[in-house]
């Protein structure tokens, strides 16, 4: 028999959901979308994808909404001991509401995509089945887990170039120009470092699912190891967004904060791979790094076309 909350706890239906994350990871479609206008305009203005930059912000939004719910129900053994304050764990929301709001929250993201093309509509559909592969079994693999979240992350920016290109009708094949594949590199190397950091960080939660973390199967000094040439090689393709003019130097105050902040990032769990306060020194600025990131990239393409 289902749990049935003494009360209901609308609350829960928000803090579920990661609305910051959901909000902040939106704007990398938002990114997308205006560096694909950069690289190949048309029409009157960047204003006359109005539309698309709503459309696919909500996307993402919703679609990354619902991942953060399904992760959840698939992870509540694991709260319950890492996280018991979170909505499903603490008894606020029911395992059958939750299944309820991903099917809501999926279909809402569905709908916006339809609304900017068939193929980016199919691409969406994919995601949110790998998805929810991800958060049933892959997650428990470690690496291949870590994976799909930094993947999750950064693949906004990628989804924004194709539907730009797909809204104008270029090939398919063509779609995505090179500096999204560096700033989809950028983002994704540092949210895998930030991920295998908080494997570190729980690694006493993780064996009640038997979570293949690098740091549960290989040990912490292998896990601080690893964390730091991602965040390294990430500053690496970071740099290189300047480096091959896809940004103006005029802009460089961005490049040395968030190459500065991630290297930081990089150092930090070296300095006590099993101590807590260390990994969570390198998780937050990792976290930090990675939206200074994509605050860079809104900016760069915004700066290009007014100046």
């Amino acid at each position: 028999m289902t749990e049935i909350p003494k009360r209901f706890y609308p609350k829960a239906f928000l803090s579920i959901i990661r609305p910051q994350n959901c909000i902040i990871g939106g704007l990398t479609v938002i990114a997308g979308v205006a560096m694909a206008y950069r690289m190949a305009p048309v029409g009157g203005g960047i204003s006359d994808f109005l539309l698309l930059f709503i459309y696919g912000y909500f996307t993402y939004f919703f679609v990354a909404a619902g991942g953060n719910v399904v992760n959840d129900i698939f992870d509540i053994e694991v709260d319950k001991i890492n996280r018991p304050h979170r909505a499903l764990p603490s008894g606020r929301m029911t395992i059958k509401q939750a299944w309820g709001y991903v099917a809501f929250l999926s279909i809402i993201g569905l709908l916006f995509a339809i609304l900017t093309g068939p193929y980016s509509a199919l691409i969406v559909l994919i995601f949110q089945i790998i998805g929810y592969l991800y958060a049933a079994k892959v997650k428990t693999l470690g690496l291949a887990g870590n994976f799909m979240v930094a993947f999750s992350f950064a693949f906004g920016v990628l989804y924004g170039a194709f539907a730009y290109g797909e809204t104008i009708g270029l090939p398919l094949t063509n779609a995505i120009p090179i500096p999204h594949w560096l700033f989809f590199f950028t983002a994704f190397l540092i949210l895998q470092a930030r991920e295998t950091i908080k494997g570190a960080e729980d690694v006493e939660g993780d064996e009640a699912r038997d979570v293949r973390t690098i740091a549960r199967i290989y040990g912490y000094n292998v896990a601080a190891v690893v964390a730091a040439a991602l965040n390294f090689i990430g500053v690496l393709s970071y740099v290189l967004i300047w480096v091959w003019d896809f940004a103006s130097w005029n802009l460089w105050p961005l490049l040395l904060l968030g190459a500065g902040i991630v290297t930081g990032a990089g150092i930090a769990p070296l300095t006590g791979p099993d101590n807590k306060r260390a990994l969570l020194i390198g998780s937050t600025l990792d976290k930090v790094g990675a939206l200074v990131g994509l605050i860079a990239f809104v900016i760069i393409p915004l700066y290009g076309l007014l100046i």
